[in-house]
């Protein structure tokens, strides 16, 4: 295991899984809770060489670890150990959106819109707790190999809104084929950073690859600053969907969507316009949507109880008569009562004729 300790903190490295510009990836184990988490090892420009930089490190680990929602990996645990940097992470057994893309190729439209979906209300759930993501791009969009569920992570360049820097200023951090124009010029920073990343990926999953590509990196922010992106041409793709993708894109920031609720309301807006089949949009499968899905089994589950609840209460949860909501055993109890006038009355009749003679 070259250039790395056999363990960190509690943790025992057993395979290198991803190596970036920040750091290394490993699949660990913790041995005191059994199981198998992600360690990423901090390197570089993010590492600091003072006790101010370690301490804003920590605290936005510490606002990193609060982040709880089904499309984000969680952090388990963060420390420094021989002057590096490391963090321990949800592992997530599957593969990245960017080895999918790569192998497989260009996406569906409606594979497509459903992952952008799920990485905008994790980003719509990261920013209401003021925190930016910085670093959105397919690498870091996990896609569980069990539930097709995305899940975004590495929030380990993270920026607290309003907060200090982590980095000297002026240092642009991220991966230059996703930074906003405002990212590669060391501007500062919004929500709007994190749309225009996910715009770039959007594209990547029509296209198959991110819209600006060069050598040098700073090929590449010219192009996002200067350039628009090339065209995709895929006939298939719904013009609806190609304009929330120019808009994610837009180079001025105060014409991209203003936020993740914004964005992903017109990419629900595109789903529910697919019940026409006239209308050329992608058919979205109703499994994929999580919520609904939830909300419908609750409904059921609700209505199964309110039944047991009846019959334990000798109630049949079936009885209910369509004339007047009468129940069959009131209607039972009124032909008994009636059967028994009439017995009485057939009763009188006879005593009275049998008296008479």
């Amino acid at each position: 295991m070259p250039n790395s300790p056999a363990h960190i903190g509690r943790y025992l490295l057993e395979d290198e899984i991803g190596r970036g510009g920040a750091g290394t990836v490993w699949r660990a184990r913790d041995p005191l809770l059994q199981r198998e988490v992600a360690i990423k090892l901090l390197s570089g420009p993010m590492l600091g060489e003072n006790r101010d930089d370690t301490q804003r490190f920590l605290a936005e680990a510490r606002a990193i670890a609060r982040l709880v929602h089904q499309n984000i990996v969680v952090l388990y645990d963060y420390g420094t150990e021989d002057r590096r940097h490391w963090l321990a992470m949800q592992y997530v057994k599957g593969r990245s959106l960017a080895k999918i893309v790569s192998k497989d190729g260009p996406l569906s439209a409606a594979r497509t819109v459903e992952i952008a979906r799920q990485i905008l209300r994790a980003l719509r759930y990261s920013h209401g707790q003021h925190l930016l993501h910085r670093d959105v791009k397919s690498s870091n969009i996990l896609i569980d190999e069990d539930t097709g569920m995305a899940l975004l992570g590495d929030f380990g360049i993270a920026l607290m809104q309003d907060s200090e820097r982590l980095t000297t200023e002026g240092v642009a951090l991220g991966t230059p084929e996703y930074m906003s124009p405002e990212q590669c010029q060391g501007m500062p920073l919004d929500e709007r950073s994190d749309i225009y990343s996910m715009g770039v990926v959007l594209y990547e999953c029509l296209a198959g690859k991110p819209p600006f590509l060069a050598e040098a990196p700073l090929a590449i922010a010219y192009k996002h600053v200067h350039e628009q992106a090339p065209p995709i041409h895929r006939s298939e793709l719904p013009p609806a969907l190609m304009s929330i993708l120019r808009k994610s894109l837009a180079k001025k920031k105060e014409d991209r969507y203003s936020s993740a609720e914004q964005m992903l309301e017109a990419l629900d807006q595109l789903g529910e316009r697919n019940r026409s089949p006239s209308s050329g949009l992608p058919v979205l499968p109703a499994e994929t949507n999580l919520r609904t899905g939830r909300d419908r089994r609750l409904v059921d589950r609700r209505r199964v109880e309110d039944r047991r609840r009846e019959s334990r209460r000798g109630e049949d949860p079936d009885s209910e008569s369509g004339v007047g909501g009468v129940s069959h055993k009131s209607l039972l109890w009124i032909a008994l009562g009636v059967l028994a006038l009439v017995l009485a009355t057939f009763l009188l009749v006879a005593w009275f004729v049998l008296f008479k003679a």
